[in-house]
């Protein structure tokens, strides 16, 4: 599959354009849709942010005026950037992803509590809902990890946004190590001993074990969850943005170089991902493809799960096409996985499915804006899918169509 995507992705003028930041809406507000917009509110706010906020007090000459300058951009740090990014990950998490998983499968009340960031409050949230009917095993895994699957989904869109434009923003390093470690850091927090009722991984884990139970599996520990959950560490694109924190503390650089393999002038980034799944857990190596070839990447996915050992291959493309103006993304995605959105609240024990999903995307420069040379641009996106799990998009099958605007944040 990787050997076709290369193939596939001939060299392009295409490649050379960076992608936009795009907020999309759909009908439930599900976990895509709600991805794009809260990355896109973390670029423009930080862009905003850049053009008023200075990134020192003082020229960068001498040892006094350099310790003030990092003692102010710690400061700054601090009081500052990180509790907008905390804020934005906890709105994230509990409206765009439990808040979505909830819209998208019941029809019962839904409520929000969201306090004021560290060091303001803290930091803390929680999602309040009432099901309208009983609940699948499935629904309930995919409600408790739906706040950690959005999170993951915002990571996603920065990641990829950083290996086109080859640079990434001091800002968005900040965002993207807190949105990509908050599965790991909600993983390793958990107590061994048990939580109270609401903990996303100890409810996860209680209804897992009830699913194993019931299919005579073995169950799934903290302790084992932890130690897999360790090999998210694998990413380079995480040392990239701590990197890219650290040098802004010191010098003040807004941005830091995202370096790549390159093979016969192909850039090449692996990148590891660890996601708690509606049926089960799941390992994800994103293999990113950019430099000769148009933008693209290639997911292999492999789970596990009481009934099953889940897998998934899926290939991503941007500017596949162009006609006249529009420019055209396409995403294809194969699996096979436990049936996870039926309606049957009893039934766990049943045969894994083999399912898929086709997407396009079409791009349309919209209106100038004033603060780039780039348009905005219009996005339409329709996509077909069967009933099954794909990160950010709803569990049932059928048509999924979304809208939006682009909008050029770039460097």
């Amino acid at each position: 599959m990787l050997a076709a995507a290369i193939g596939a992705a001939m060299p392009s003028p295409l490649a050379a354009q960076q992608p936009a930041s795009e907020a999309l809406v759909d009908r439930h507000l599900t976990v895509g849709a709600g991805a794009t917009i809260s990355a896109t509110i973390g670029a423009s706010v930080a862009r905003a942010e850049d053009a008023v906020v200075p990134h020192r007090l003082f020229a960068e000459r001498g040892t006094l005026p350099r310790t003030a300058n990092i003692a102010y951009r710690l400061l700054k740090h601090a009081f500052f950037d990180a509790p907008q990014e905390q804020l934005l990950l906890v709105v994230d998490h509990e409206l765009f992803g439990h808040g979505a998983r909830l819209r998208e499968r019941f029809d019962g009340p839904i409520g929000y509590r969201i306090h004021a960031p560290v060091p303001y409050g803290p930091g803390s949230a929680t999602t309040s809902f009432v099901f309208d009917r009983p609940p699948t095993p499935y629904e309930r895994l995919a409600v408790s990890a739906g706040g950690m699957e959005a999170t993951g989904a915002v990571a996603a869109i920065i990641a990829e946004r950083a290996f086109v434009d080859r640079r990434m923003q001091s800002r968005d390093a900040l965002r993207y190590l807190a949105f990509e470690l908050d599965t790991l850091s909600y993983i390793v927090s958990t107590d061994d001993e048990g939580e109270e009722p609401g903990h996303d991984v100890a409810d996860f884990l209680a209804t897992y074990n009830d699913v194993a139970a019931a299919a005579a599996a073995p169950r799934l520990t903290v302790r084992r969850l932890r130690r897999e959950a360790l090999v998210s560490l694998a990413n380079p694109m995480l040392a990239y943005a701590a990197f890219g924190i650290g040098r802004y503390w010191w010098s003040g650089a807004t941005d830091v170089a995202v370096p790549a393999l390159s093979i016969g002038g192909v850039r090449y980034l692996p990148l590891v991902r660890y996601r708690l799944a509606p049926y089960g857990t799941e390992w994800a190596v994103v293999n990113a493809l950019g430099g000769r070839v148009r933008p693209t990447e290639v997911d292999l996915r492999v789970g596990r799960s009481p009934l099953a050992t889940p897998w998934g291959i899926g290939v991503r493309q941007r500017g596949a096409a162009k006609w006249r103006e529009w420019t055209m993304d396409v995403a294809v995605d194969v699996w096979r996985q436990p049936p996870i959105a039926g309606r049957a609240a009893g039934v766990v024990t049943v045969d894994p499915r083999v399912g898929g999903r086709v997407r396009g995307r079409a791009n349309h420069p919209l209106v100038p804006v004033w603060f780039s040379p780039h348009r905005a641009t219009l996005i339409l996106e329709i996509g077909a899918k069967s009933a099954g799990y794909v990160p950010g998009e709803p569990l049932r099958g059928g048509i999924v169509a979304r809208a939006g605007v682009g909008l050029p944040l770039g460097p």
